[in-house]
């Protein structure tokens, strides 16, 4: 790409039906870490546009939260 600018593409699969949409990068960003951050939001809100309306599915694995003590000394 031209002056070192950065596209970022992506493949949305949705479940169950496993339907492919892919997303060419029509933005341009200088960083690599700006286009992935635009893609990853971008996805996030097809993902929410196409869920509209139906049931809120429950996690079954949760995430855990997990504490971080020092070494003791």
């Amino acid at each position: 790409m031209p002056k070192g600018l950065w596209r970022c593409d992506y493949t949305l699969i949705m479940h169950p039906e496993r339907n492919k949409t892919i997303h060419h990068g029509d933005e341009e960003f200088p960083t690599m870490d700006f286009a992935k951050e635009y893609a990853l939001q971008s996805a996030r809100d097809a993902i929410e546009r196409n869920s509209e309306g139906r049931p809120e599915r429950e996690i079954v694995n949760p995430p855990r939260e997990v504490c971080i003590k020092p070494y003791p000394e």
